[in-house]
């Protein structure tokens, strides 16, 4: 379920700066990291978003994992659904995004994901790492639901679970090639009955949490042995 890519290229003896994320941000962290061997990217399923009570209990897996050999542990989560509501580092405390879910990382910024929010607040937003990985609406359809119902169900089910948004959008943060992508998001929006619109994302939180700096702005900073709470997320 999950890997340590670039773990095997640091010497054991260094602490590194390790990160636990989402296999969504893939593409985004390895271009920002560029085989930098001090930092341990741990990456972990992205379907768990949709059953986020299980995720707190991998986060801290990999959290507790990372402890001896780690200078600092940061998330690339943000609360995401209360999924890492109890992870706590005991002995370097945690570095975690000040962002409810991962939009706002490909946006750039909590201040971009909220203009955003604020000009057209039903917007599905669609990234190229879930749209590769199978995990758009139609490939929730045709991977998860289908296995489950035939497809005319599975498809009343996700229609229930968009009906109250207007907007299919694509982030694009420059690294795939967009063709494909483009193509499939907005098949999206047409099955859904969805209006398209494609956002110019950013690589700036990204490379905020591979290299810093960890400002009040754009994270929280957990002292060791304090789990992370859903108020934290509204201070």
């Amino acid at each position: 379920m999950t890997s340590g890519i670039g773990q095997s290229n640091a010497k054991k003896e260094e602490r590194s700066n390790v990160i636990v994320a989402c296999r969504v941000m893939q593409p985004e962290l390895e271009c920002i990291r560029d085989g930098n061997s001090g930092v341990d990217i741990r990456y972990i399923d992205q379907g768990l978003h949709r059953t986020p009570d299980k995720m707190a209990a991998l986060v801290q897996e990999q959290v507790d994992e990372a402890a001896p050999c780690a200078k600092r542990i940061v998330l690339g989560y943000g609360l995401c659904s209360n999924g890492i509501v109890g992870v706590v580092a005991r002995q370097q405390g945690l570095l975690v995004p000040r962002s409810h879910d991962c939009i706002a990382l490909f946006m750039g910024s909590l201040s971009a994901y909220k203009k955003a929010f604020e000009k057209r607040p039903g917007t599905y937003y669609l990234t190229p790492g879930w749209i590769q990985e199978g995990k758009d609406p139609l490939g929730i359809v045709e991977d998860d639901y289908m296995r489950r119902f035939d497809r005319e169900t599975s498809m009343w089910v996700m229609k229930e679970e968009l009906k109250h948004y207007t907007h299919i959008a694509l982030i694009n943060t420059g690294l795939a090639e967009q063709r494909g992508l483009r193509e499939r998001a907005m098949e999206n929006a047409r099955v859904f009955k969805k209006e398209y619109e494609e956002i110019k994302g950013s690589l700036e939180y990204f490379s905020k949490i591979i290299r810093g700096p960890y400002t009040d702005q754009f994270f929280l900073n957990i002292n060791p042995y304090d789990a992370v709470t859903q108020e934290m997320f509204f201070e």
